[in-house]
């Protein structure tokens, strides 16, 4: 039997508080997360250093040859208020753009580290040995696959960003963009580590899109809570591989009419 919509979003929504258990479960599970924990708030780390630092030393400075000492202090106050101005306008803009390109960049930039994450969760739940080798074709299809993802989230981002200027719920579209494409990138990072290509994963997300939204609202809100919301890469990993791994694939691709990739039966399949 089918679950509703809303069994299926509450699903999602707690997969989060699973993938932590998985994580400390499975193999090598911490020492996968932290790498790219680490990575992403270290660039992260320079890249808002190296943006103060602009905004600090770009001088505005008001200057009036006219109303002597008058014209001075109005010169002086003007600078004060510019200077003001800079700083409460573009940190905020820092801050905001930073919170909705989080998710995205780090999925890009830890791409090879989630890979062997999400190997290793898929091996827990299927009770196997997590395998060792590194497979770059499969990095480089994560990479490529997430780099499109990038950029239909910034298309849609585009699309809805006008929306923030609607008092109170304006800003309720982007953050089920933001939701919505930070469960797609998660459960890609395992579809991709098996060679599935668009044709073969739509199916899947098409009867999955309240569980995927339910994980990614869950994701989101963690990422606002302070701190914790580093951890939103290793645990959005885990909570995708887990949903790949809960999928009858079988089923799916044969029901879709779509050949499954080479060797695809023997690695996946639900748990």
């Amino acid at each position: 039997m089918t679950a509703s919509p809303i069994d299926a979003f509450a699903r999602g929504f707690a997969s989060p508080l699973r993938a932590i258990d998985l994580i400390l479960k499975a193999r090598g599970g911490v020492r996968c997360a932290a790498l790219p924990l680490a990575v992403t708030a270290l660039l992260y780390a320079a890249v808002v250093a190296a943006a103060l630092a602009l905004i600090w030393n770009w001088r505005i400075e008001c200057t009036w040859d006219f109303w002597g000492p008058a014209g001075a202090w109005l010169a002086a106050t003007a600078t004060y208020c510019l200077t003001a101005l800079k700083w409460l306008t573009l940190v905020p803009c820092i801050a905001i753009v930073s919170y909705f390109s989080f998710t995205a960049v780090g999925m890009l930039v830890a791409a090879p580290f989630n890979e062997m994450l999400s190997e290793r969760i898929e091996a827990h739940l299927r009770g196997r040995p997590a395998p060792v080798p590194l497979r770059l074709d499969a990095v480089v299809l994560c990479v490529a696959d997430t780099l499109a993802l990038l950029g239909r989230q910034l298309l849609y981002t585009l699309l809805v960003l006008p929306l923030v200027l609607v008092p109170v719920v304006g800003a309720v579209p982007l953050f089920l963009v933001t939701a919505w494409f930070t469960a797609l990138g998660f459960a890609d990072t395992a579809m991709a580590r098996h060679y599935l290509r668009p044709r073969h994963k739509r199916p899947a997300i098409a009867e999955a899109r309240a569980e995927l939204l339910g994980a990614g609202v869950a994701l989101q809100l963690l990422f606002l809570i302070p701190f914790a919301g580093l951890l939103l890469l290793p645990i959005g990993v885990a909570a995708g591989t887990q949903w790949y791994c809960a999928r009858d694939w079988k089923r799916i691709l044969a029901e879709a009419g779509v050949e499954p990739p080479p060797g695809f039966e023997a690695a996946a399949g639900p748990t």
